[in-house]
């Protein structure tokens, strides 16, 4: 009995990047999180890259799989079953190079200038960001990109034509793998001999467009544990190589998706802050989330500014924000990873090559008494020379008093002005 464990596997893996890919579109038409030039280009390269694998994988089936089925004595139904199969990848191919399409139109050219269009929000919003003070040391000086490359967005309609054909495709492929895997998987079991489907898989890889630093990484997220059992039939050689690209697979994802999708590491040190502020939580939110305004208030942070045309707290959106502590100066770029009017905002510090480090930074908000009480907190994952710094240094202690000085002045502010609520619109990609 012939094990279809590396046929399974590549179904994980198309399974992933399309359930991947259509939760991105849906948020991104939906206004609840944003994609700047640089993304857009990373992940119409990533994705690329899946559909590449996706489409080889359904000409291997129609040129080796399903002729060798035919020929092992399957039953009329199941020969017809085949033949819909067929059928399906014609219309899922129409689909990929739709997508492939559309994600070509949001990022936009790239052979002249070497940057696509971001996927811009749509008119003013109310007021928007945070206060760019991420706890981290990272003292790189003050590098002076704020990202903002001027460049045009990109209209509705290209948004909301990705998520049409990625939630077209994530549908039918997921009714096309399910009915392959009640027929092709028994008849793989039943039907071909364990040397057959070895030498069945070694012509179905012949002239592969996929690069092994995308397709190992890739499958081994998908399925661990079945990625571990097929590997382990395959020698030595191909957990070496599935270490030596990991590294740089999670590079290229973080960079298509965002840091949502990156495991930042554990939590090693942790501070906050809170206080009462007589005013009502949307407009405590739309403070919080307002990334100049909260730099005014930051013992530390000093200037903020929104990156890839971002205008406005959503998940995805990217800024930049600039410190300054006992004689050093650092910049990080953040990424929102929760925008809820009224009751949370949160941004991470992205980690890059040179600061490795991340932290989450989180304003939790809750009516009361007539007004909000509003929670600060930082979740710092470092490395040891980062947390060393941190204790050394004495900002480990001095970080939540900063964040406790930060909230009293925004506190004070709100009580010295009318109170006037204008929580931040939504955001839509134009």
């Amino acid at each position: 009995m012939a094990n279809p464990n590396a046929y399974l596997l590549m179904h994980d893996g198309i399974r992933l990047e399309l359930r991947r890919i259509a939760d991105f579109a849906t948020e991104l038409a939906a206004g609840r999180r944003v994609a700047g030039s640089a993304q857009l280009t990373a992940l119409r390269a990533h994705v690329g890259e899946a559909l590449d694998a996706l489409h080889h994988h359904h000409v291997a089936e129609d040129d080796h799989l399903w002729p060798l089925l035919r020929q092992r004595g399957l039953g009329s139904g199941d020969l017809d079953t085949l033949d819909a199969l067929s059928a399906d990848h014609d219309r899922l191919d129409l689909l990929i190079q739709r997508l492939r399409t559309t994600l070509a139109d949001l990022a936009g050219p790239t052979e002249n200038t070497g940057r696509a269009r971001p996927n811009r929000p749509a008119g003013p919003t109310g007021p928007t960001g945070n206060d760019g003070n991420d706890g981290n040391d990272g003292n790189d000086g003050n590098d002076g990109n704020d990202g903002n490359d001027g460049n045009d967005g990109n209209d509705g309609s290209s948004v909301s034509a990705l998520a049409a054909v990625t939630a077209s495709l994530h549908s039918l492929m997921g009714e096309h793998l399910a009915t392959e895997e009640a027929l092709v998987v028994p008849a793989i079991e039943d039907r071909i001999s364990d040397d057959e489907l070895t030498q069945l898989e070694k012509r179905m890889s012949r002239g592969a467009k996929m690069r092994l630093s995308f397709v190992l990484p890739w499958l081994a997220a998908a399925n661990p544990q079945r990625a571990a059992d097929v590997a382990a039939g395959l020698g030595p050689v191909l957990p070496l190589l599935l270490a030596a690209s990991r590294s740089g697979y999670q590079r290229r994802l973080a960079a298509a998706y965002g840091d949502l999708v990156v495991d930042p590491g554990p939590v090693l040190l942790r501070g906050s802050a809170e206080i009462f502020v007589p005013a009502p939580a949307d407009q405590v939110y739309a403070a919080v989330a307002d990334v100049a305004g909260m730099a005014r208030h930051s013992p530390e942070c000093y200037r903020c500014v929104w990156l890839d045309g971002a205008s406005g707290p959503a998940v995805g959106a990217r800024f930049r924000g600039w410190n300054r502590s006992r004689g050093m100066r650092w910049s990080r770029e953040c990424e929102v990873v929760t925008a809820e009017p009224g009751r949370e905002f949160a941004y991470r510090t992205r980690r890059t090559r040179s600061k490795p480090d991340s932290t989450l930074w989180r304003f939790q908000l809750r009516a009361h008494d007539g007004g909000t009480h509003l929670t600060q907190t930082f979740e710092l994952s470092p490395s040891a020379l980062v947390l060393r710094f941190e204790r050394l240094s004495g900002r480990d202690v001095s970080t939540p008093v900063a964040m406790r000085q930060t909230l009293e002045r925004l506190r004070d502010e709100l009580t010295r002005r009318p109170a006037r609520v204008e929580a931040p619109r939504p955001m839509i990609g134009v």
